[in-house]
């Protein structure tokens, strides 16, 4: 018995691989006895919850009740939400009463790990082409923000940076010298609010806050505010097979 668990632990990972835990209890009466173990449950809601995790009573009567009802996040794929706007093309040299306009289409893409590390890309790309870009902890795209986030009650909080690009080429750092425009380093803090959607737990994310905070090198700060209330599309979690394929290290 203690093997099977210790088996189990591996399954589930680090990366709360739980939906193949549920399918492993799906085989006999005896796997889903395993599979309802109480400590791989109290585990798991301490990675997620880390100190705020407390104990499951008097609100659940189980650790794995704590895990299926209390808002968190989903790690075993992406929050993807689809923006489109439109713009105004450029008169035609022929017709100059003709005026185009463009319907622009991009997504943002969310990824969240277990230990509080988020990762963000924004691209034209869609879905197919973009998750597997955000399936490593260190992706080398320099377009993907990387940050942290807190878990508290049902919202979630993120700080973002952009990538810091080194070059190794010493004659490029010579002419980086030059007086260049200075558009300071930028943050990102964006917090969101977890709900369920159509009977499923934790599909979305609704935008609350959006602020940028920019630091320029001359030490001015700057912060701007965006109106994220309705401007903004929500997320929808989408699960990405590929993310759960492999197992580092047993659950702990």
């Amino acid at each position: 018995m203690e093997i099977v668990l210790y088996i189990l632990r591996w399954v589930v990972s680090p990366d709360l691989d739980f939906r193949s835990l549920e399918m492993f209890s799906a085989v006999c009466r005896g796997f889903f006895i395993s599979a309802r173990d109480p400590e791989i449950w109290r585990l798991a809601c301490v990675r997620v919850w880390g100190v705020n995790c407390g104990d499951f009573e008097p609100i659940y009567r189980s650790w794995r009740d704590m895990y299926l009802q209390r808002p968190r996040l989903r790690y075993n794929g992406c929050y993807i939400s689809k923006n489109t706007y439109i713009r105004h093309g450029e008169n035609s040299f022929q017709d100059q009463f003709y005026r185009p306009w463009h319907l622009v289409e991009y997504f943002r893409y969310l990824r969240f790990f277990p230990e509080g590390r988020v990762l963000m890309l924004t691209s034209t790309d869609d879905a197919q082409s973009c998750v597997n870009l955000l399936k490593s902890r260190h992706p080398r795209n320099p377009n993907i923000l990387i940050g942290y986030y807190r878990l508290h009650e049902n919202r979630v909080t993120l700080v973002l940076k952009k990538q810091e690009i080194r070059s190794n080429n010493n004659v490029y750092r010579k002419k980086r010298k030059e007086v260049v425009h200075d558009s300071g380093e930028q943050t990102f803090h964006v917090e969101f609010e977890i709900q369920t959607n159509q009977k499923r737990a934790n599909f979305q994310l609704n935008w609350v806050r959006y602020n940028i905070f920019t630091k320029y090198k001359n030490g001015q700060e700057g912060t701007t505010c965006l109106n994220s209330s309705g401007r903004y599309p929500s997320f929808k979690f989408s699960r990405a097979k590929s993310y759960t394929l492999e197992s580092d290290a047993p659950l702990q």
